[in-house]
């Protein structure tokens, strides 16, 4: 068929939920190039804006940076506020920033993402451990809240400074909730708690003309209706293990899904063949694009092969974009 879309408008006439002639995917050769200004450093080794310190073990593969065990700074929920030192923001040369970022994509090809990465529940967990994290929530609610109001503000205001000086087309906002399994917490304590502050930092970018997106690994499908009530308009990263066809046929026309590659399956592992992961690839698109809405392919293998090269996934997500090329020319030849 005639194609007369950009990559970049393909994706975001998806992302608005509007009529789009392709299967849009994650890449810049897809049509959306993702940054993350001053947070890029939270995803290996140092000391992060909050004073945590991370640590990236090299039998856990790329991505797999955590806080340094057993020295999480905030070990009593109701003291946050003389423990948590909210970074100050203008203290970066936000031009400088927008300088060294200028040149990475073309913007008349390309869609914008600024992430946001370690959002107020994973921020809690980096600052406690998860099970303190846990603890705080259920047994200290109001106080757990208020930090996590104040994490939103901060928050707010760095998506603020990403519109000025960046000019992005989506905010993604990285907050994992839920484990392969099921959610970290009750669906309801994600609802009084979370999904509040979620609403917050959603309509404060919408205020501004910025398409907001959540990042969700695991299973959260529990939360689906929630997340479309906070206004975002996509959940990203989406693992094979929730009812993807479900929610896309019940709600693919005001709400998009982002992913389907069966990262913890066997096309996910580190001895992932090629034939595997094209057939992976293969399978996203004639189970999930077939319905012609609600849909965008993302899709990445995070181990590597070799243990004494664990950042390198290189080759079979090349495969991955390779094969996904070759999707789309078929579907606008």
């Amino acid at each position: 068929m005639p194609v007369s879309m950009s990559p970049r408008e393909n994706y975001l006439a998806c992302l608005n939920h509007k009529p789009h002639q392709y299967t849009p995917g994650f890449g810049d050769s897809a049509g959306c190039g993702m940054f993350v200004p001053i947070e890029r450093g939270e995803g290996g080794s140092g000391i992060d804006a909050f004073g945590v310190r991370w640590v990236a073990p090299l039998s856990g593969g790329a991505g797999a940076a955590l806080p340094a065990p057993n020295e999480f700074m905030l070990t009593d929920i109701t003291k946050w506020q003389s423990v948590v030192k909210i970074p100050d923001l203008t203290i970066y040369d936000w031009e400088k920033f927008a300088e060294l970022e200028a040149g990475m994509y073309d913007r008349d090809k390309v869609a914008i993402e600024a992430a946001s990465l370690n959002f107020i529940y994973e921020r809690l967990a980096t600052l406690m451990g998860f099970e303190e994290a846990l603890l705080a929530m259920a047994i200290e609610p109001d106080a757990t809240y208020a930090l996590l109001e104040a994490l939103t503000d901060w928050k707010i205001e760095l998506m603020k400074y990403y519109a000025k000086y960046f000019n992005p087309d989506v905010y993604i906002f990285f907050d994992d909730v839920a484990t392969e399994r099921v959610l970290f917490m009750s669906p309801d304590t994600y609802r009084t708690l979370i999904k509040p502050l979620h609403t917050k930092m959603v309509n404060a970018c919408k205020d501004i003309g910025i398409i907001p997106i959540q990042h969700t690994c695991g299973k959260a499908d529990l939360i689906v209706e929630d997340m479309i009530e906070e206004g975002c308009e996509a959940w990203h990263c989406v693992q094979a293990q929730n009812d993807i066809e479900g929610i896309i046929q019940k709600y693919g026309d005001r709400f998009v899904i982002m992913g389907g590659y069966n990262t913890t399956g066997a096309p996910g592992l580190p001895y992932a063949t090629e034939d595997m992961v094209r057939a992976e690839v293969r399978r996203c698109f004639d189970t999930y694009a077939k319905y012609g809405k609600g849909y965008t392919f993302f899709g990445m293998v995070l181990t590597a092969a070799d243990p004494a090269n664990p950042m390198d996934m290189g080759p079979m997500n090349a495969v991955i974009m390779d094969e996904f090329l070759k999707i789309r020319a078929e579907q606008t030849a």
